[in-house]
């Protein structure tokens, strides 16, 4: 490994050779995002690529630097991850020469490449507002319990249903028939 590597240069020149191959081979360039980035580099959240989402998705989330959560690798969402609303191709290139990132090594993602990055990201260990999907896993028990609840119900209403079905139809006795031998 080279000394005094950029951790951005590596990636700087993939999506550079990236455009070029396309340009040279399609004559047009690569689908741009809004801020004429690239999609294959800026086409989806950080966030849709972590390594750590599932853990946001059931509302795991590190509380404090170095506690279970953080140690078991819980979401870093609650400590100031931007990953939700950066949009960069990080977890799948990776930094310095694709060994690591920033969250694969514990410490929230900033929202660097992103426009207005020193106005819009910071304070950096603070969570952002009203990212759609925080803490969705976090009434899983009371979810949980209501879909018991609702199964129990479906099923005694079922039985009761059947019981009053059966006490409405009951069939007439049926009375024994003579047999051939019999005088009556």
């Amino acid at each position: 490994m080279r000394q005094g590597r950029s951790h951005g240069r590596h990636r700087l020149v993939r999506g550079i050779w990236r455009t070029a191959r396309r340009l040279a081979a399609f004559k047009t360039w690569p689908p741009l995002d809004h801020y004429k980035r690239p999609l294959f580099a800026y086409g989806k959240a950080i966030h849709d690529n972590c390594e750590r989402r599932a853990h946001f998705d059931a509302g795991q989330y590190v509380e404090a630097w170095g506690d279970a959560g953080h140690r078991a690798g819980y979401c870093l969402y609650k400590m100031g991850c931007k990953g939700p609303v950066a949009f960069q191709n990080c977890p799948n290139v990776r930094w310095n020469e694709g060994t690591n990132w920033p969250i694969g090594c514990g410490h929230p993602c900033l929202g660097c490449s992103e426009p207005a990055f020193w106005d819009r990201m910071t304070p950096f260990y603070a969570h952002l507002p009203g990212i759609p999907g925080y803490a969705a896993g976090s009434h899983i028990d009371t979810i949980g319990m209501a879909a018991v609840v609702g199964v129990g119900a479906v099923f005694a209403g079922h039985g009761v249903i059947q019981i009053l079905k059966r006490v409405g139809n009951k069939p007439e006795p049926i009375e024994p028939k003579p047999s051939k031998g019999d005088p009556s």
